[in-house]
């Protein structure tokens, strides 16, 4: 189960036809308003699922599931992020499935306050409460969950952490035809041959640190060029300020969502994603396998990847003037230390997240969880 199908269209893309060969694997998610399809060879069910805190449409999405478990009476279910983990959780828990797996893909409550942090924090210790098995992403979260007291039940990072893993056939840099279409989209966006590109990728959201981002950029050099992938996030949106400032720079590159990020990220020399919380970022080891060195802050899950002085910088959130200071050292730096640190970049993911030793990773771990 996700709240989106977006999910199952990208990070998971592939996972579910994998273990149905395996068990008998379906899946649940969201109407779709952008008619994406999930090509899995699976069974999809829908469930209208909205982000954020609204009792009324939460109560009717959980009696929709109830309704499904009690129908296809499963031997176990696995939710990832927060909505559909709430959603899951409460049904399964009614309907006595068997092995309710949670992933916890991101906290949200570390980054709130007052009222609404504190009903985040029981949203999650409700979900733990009626799960048999507690997944965090990275040990980031995992920490979390602990400092917070979130469950005292045992906590299980898969692997190195991340939940998906990356295609290295498929984020290669070596593909001749993504270099053709990265050269072209360099000449139609006017981007000289000396400029040093940033890229960001991700929904337009308030938390991604998109705020600082324009701020720290507007203090570069002409030479400087910066690339932004990924659809507003209307649950979230970035300020109107901010917005503007993308739209109105002429350095600034607004394309939108891409479906195949390679292009965007061959194109550019170094991603930046500061963001305020995050569980496990897969654009960061996306770019790491396209060879890029990254600018992330010191957060869960990117502080797990990115090793300063070998495949990035690290920065504190919320903080544009430390983000300047990187991307000006990343700006100023010699072409062949940029180069290296991406070679180190694509090595730690070669090493540790690769897409096949994850998938397989997931077989063993659901033979355990039930027992096969």
């Amino acid at each position: 189960m996700a709240t989106v199908p977006e999910t199952f269209t990208s990070i998971l893309k592939g996972q579910p036809r994998f273990l149905n060969s395996l068990h008998n694997v379906e899946i649940v998610t969201s109407p779709d308003s952008k008619s994406r399809i999930i090509d899995e060879g699976v069974k999809v069910h829908r469930i209208p699922m909205v982000r954020g805190i609204n009792p009324l449409r939460d109560l009717l999405s959980i009696l929709q599931m109830i309704r499904l478990l009690a129908r296809e009476r499963p031997l176990a279910v696995h939710s990832y992020t927060p909505k559909a983990g709430l959603v899951t959780m409460v049904a399964a828990w009614l309907c006595r499935v068997p092995v309710r797996i949670h992933t916890f893909t991101g906290l949200i409550f570390p980054t709130q306050t007052g009222f609404k942090k504190k009903l985040l924090i029981c949203i999650d210790r409700l979900i733990c409460g009626c799960a048999t098995r507690i997944v965090p992403e990275g040990e980031g979260v995992k920490k979390d969950l602990m400092a917070y007291n979130i469950t005292r039940k045992k906590l299980c990072v898969i692997g190195y952490g991340n939940i998906a893993g990356v295609d290295l056939s498929f984020f290669n840099p070596s593909n001749s035809l993504i270099s053709e279409s990265s050269d072209s989209l360099r000449s139609h966006l006017k981007i000289s041959a000396d400029s040093v590109v940033y890229c960001f990728v991700g929904r337009l959201n308030k938390d991604k640190g998109l705020k600082e981002l324009a701020q720290a950029f507007s203090a570069l050099p002409i030479n400087a060029h910066l690339i932004i992938v990924g659809d507003m996030d209307d649950s979230a949106p970035i300020d109107h300020v901010t917005m503007s400032f993308f739209e109105s720079h002429p350095r600034v590159h607004l394309l939108g969502f891409q479906q195949d990020i390679r292009t965007a990220l061959t194109c550019s020399d170094i991603l930046v994603l500061p963001s305020y919380r995050e569980g496990f970022p897969n654009v960061v080891l996306q770019a790491g396998a396209m060879g890029l060195p990254c600018i992330v802050t010191d957060i869960n899950g990117c502080n797990e990847i990115i090793q300063p002085g070998l495949n990035g910088w690290l920065v504190p959130p919320r903080d544009h003037h430390c983000l300047a200071s990187a991307m000006f050292e990343a700006l100023n730096s010699p072409p062949e230390i940029l180069l290296r640190m991406g070679d180190s970049a694509r090595h730690l993911v070669i090493k540790r997240f690769d897409r096949k030793d994850h998938l397989l990773r997931m077989a063993d771990f659901y033979k355990d969880e039930l027992n096969v």
